[in-house]
């Protein structure tokens, strides 16, 4: 199997497999693949050329015969089969019922797939003229139809991105709009709670326009400024007011975050969470645990685990504890339905303020 960007790199070296499955949970990826295929293979003739159809309408035999079929107003073909049935893992009934071959729970489609075959071992020796592309949420491996799909053509697994992965991603995005974008803004995005890839997509595609023609990077202010929102750096903003003692500042981040119908109970959890997080910090820098260790051990990026560390440095360790246990009697007021999360989040702010404040003065 192929890596998403072994593809972009093959495809853009015009090195064209006869056959494509994306498959996987991230529908996003498999559409923008299907796009990217269709645009280097096609080029012009991509309006005549591309047709898409839904995998329940035709057989195997059927979408090959389909894909035979010469156009009469483009010189290339690329097929795509949307959620073809012939793929997918067998339902349990069906799994027991047969008859099924070789006890791999796969359906009778030897004629289709001895056809796609014949059709791979003809395009293996010939420039293609067509293409042909499969769209999966869900495949069943061990079927013969994805084992031949595997190792004559190319299948690659869309999940969802992380890490580097979805770095590389970003940056291919920016590319394709003419623009770059500088390390610390990708580190701001990679650290918001949201990676859903059609969101990310609008995103980068509003900071390109705001640049202009005359701009072509787009920095971490620029990111700051026009980032929609971001959960995670909203709580991380917040607990700076806290740490400051800027209570109207706090309280002004959580109205604006409930303006935005962020719901109460992920800020809380997030809350919840951010503090468990600075009291593992500051525990790591009492041990002395080195700063390039700091990612591993608390299991976050590199950007939050920086921000981590200089928050950390705020509180001191008896704070920190008595602000979790202030959470968690809060967390057990709104699972007894004893107050609503919305007032619980305000009255949690003044409560840490309060634990802060006090122990600061020494109480």
């Amino acid at each position: 199997m192929l890596s998403y960007q072994a593809l972009v790199n093959k495809i853009k070296q015009g090195n064209f497999a006869p056959v494509y499955l994306f498959y996987g949970e991230e529908k996003y990826l498999q559409e923008e693949l299907a796009r990217f295929v269709s645009a280097a293979f096609l080029q012009q003739e991509s309006d005549f050329g591309l047709e898409k159809l839904a995998g329940n309408t035709l057989s195997l035999e059927e979408v090959l015969r389909r894909l035979g079929e010469t156009g009469l107003f483009a010189s290339r073909r690329l097929l795509i089969i949307d959620n073809p049935p012939y793929l997918t893992p067998p339902k349990k009934a069906e799994e027991k019922a047969g008859p099924w071959d070789e006890g791999t729970g796969e359906s009778p489609e030897k004629s289709g797939i001895d056809l796609l075959d014949r059709y791979l071992e003809q395009a293996g020796r010939d420039d293609p003229d067509s293409l042909l592309v499969f769209l999966a949420e869900r495949v069943d491996r061990r079927k013969k139809l994805f084992k031949l799909i595997d190792k004559k053509g190319a299948a690659v697994e869309c999940s969802p991105l992380k890490g580097e992965a979805l770095a590389a991603w970003i940056r291919n995005k920016v590319s394709a709009l003419g623009k770059k974008i500088e390390r610390p803004a990708l580190e701001r995005l990679l650290a918001a709670g949201d990676h859903n890839l059609h969101y990310l997509s609008g995103e980068l595609e509003k900071y390109c326009t705001s640049l202009g023609e005359d701009q072509e990077l787009i920095t971490a202010r620029t990111v700051e400024a026009l980032f929609s929102g971001d959960i995670q750096g909203d709580v991380f903003k917040l607990s700076d007011a806290m740490a400051e003692g800027n209570m109207a500042g706090a309280h002004s981040l959580l109205d604006l975050l409930l303006r935005r119908r962020e719901k109460p109970l992920l800020i809380f959890f997030m809350l919840v969470r951010h503090y468990r997080l600075l009291l593992q910090a500051h525990c790591l820098m009492e041990d002395g645990l080195p700063q390039n260790e700091f990612v591993s051990t608390l299991e976050v990026h590199p950007f939050v685990a920086r921000k981590l560390r200089e928050q950390a440095v705020s509180y001191d360790r008896h704070t920190l504890e008595e602000v979790i246990l202030a959470l968690q009697k809060a967390d057990q007021q709104i699972k007894t339905g004893r107050i609503e999360p919305s007032q619980a989040l305000k009255l949690i702010l003044s409560r840490i303020d309060y634990v802060q404040s006090t122990d600061c003065s020494g109480v």
